[in-house]
């Protein structure tokens, strides 16, 4: 009777063998939740990234496109170009469109520092990455090299568009005056190009030619 008893008690090698299945289930199964986490996690994490570089990339130019002045600035051989905004496909050696102009507000508390609050900035790709490019003093040398700060990296495509007294938007900017808009077309690896439109001080026409 005691024999028949522990027999009972134990189990079959069958039930030992389906208990392992479930249990092997549930492991690969929490693993696959765990990395289909992780990765959404990781995931999320970049693209609030990606969202977060381009809101800073677009304010900086809203900030640098707000406070064009109409001061005249200096191509890549130092020579004075008789535009305040230069503007142009491959301009400083970009992969697409380059933009250069002198802007204000560039804050120098009581002077303290040997410059004016112009600044001479530019904004190109190089190597897939947009650079906002910037020199210290407007009309410095020609040996005296422009600083450069990546904003974004694996641009695709950069596209600057200017808009003149007509509303009309154009491909190119010529005159020597100041657009009164300014519209940049970026496009990044793997997402839908993101297009922005900044307002320029300018009446997108030569008061020099009226």
């Amino acid at each position: 009777m005691l024999k028949s008893r522990s027999k009972q008690l134990g189990f079959t090698l069958l039930e030992v063998m389906v208990a392992l299945g479930i249990l092997g289930f549930i492991v690969v199964a929490s693993h696959q939740i765990l990395n289909t986490a992780i990765l959404t996690n990781e995931t999320s994490e970049q693209t609030i990234a990606e969202l977060n570089t381009l809101q800073t990339t677009f304010r900086l130019m809203d900030q640098d496109f707000s406070q064009i002045v109409q001061r005249m600035g200096r191509n890549e051989s130092g020579e004075r170009v008789e535009q305040y905004l230069i503007a142009g496909r491959y301009l400083m050696n970009s992969q697409y469109d380059g933009v250069a102009f002198v802007r204000d507000g560039w804050r120098n508390p009581a002077n303290l520092l040997p410059r004016s609050e112009l600044q001479a900035v530019g904004y190109r790709v190089i190597d897939d990455k947009l650079e906002r490019i910037y020199k210290v003093y407007v009309d410095s040398l020609d040996d005296t090299k422009s600083r450069s700060h990546v904003l974004m990296e694996n641009v695709e495509e950069f596209i600057v568009k200017y808009r003149d007294d007509k509303d009309k938007w154009l491909d190119a900017w010529t005159e020597k005056s100041l657009p009164r808009a300014v519209s940049i077309e970026l496009k990044l690896k793997d997402i839908d190009p993101i297009t922005r439109i900044f307002l320029v001080p300018g009446s997108g026409v030569d008061n020099d030619k009226k």
